[in-house]
């Protein structure tokens, strides 16, 4: 048996109270791994730092 048909068989097997528990653990599981896509940020220097080596800037 896959892990996925394992975690469907437990489930299969919860009594009806812990159910809502199990789907809001999983809807937050979901909504985690979507947040953590879109949290990349990215810089907008306009050119300033384009042409110019950065790591030795910083060590002058």
């Amino acid at each position: 048996m896959t892990t996925k048909e394992l975690l469907k068989k437990e489930i299969d097997e919860l009594p009806e109270e812990l159910l809502v528990e199990v789907e809001q653990i999983i809807r937050n599981i979901k909504a985690k791994k979507m947040t953590k896509k879109s949290n990349r940020r990215s810089l907008h220097l306009k050119g300033a730092f384009d042409n110019i080596n950065i790591r030795q800037k910083a060590y002058e």
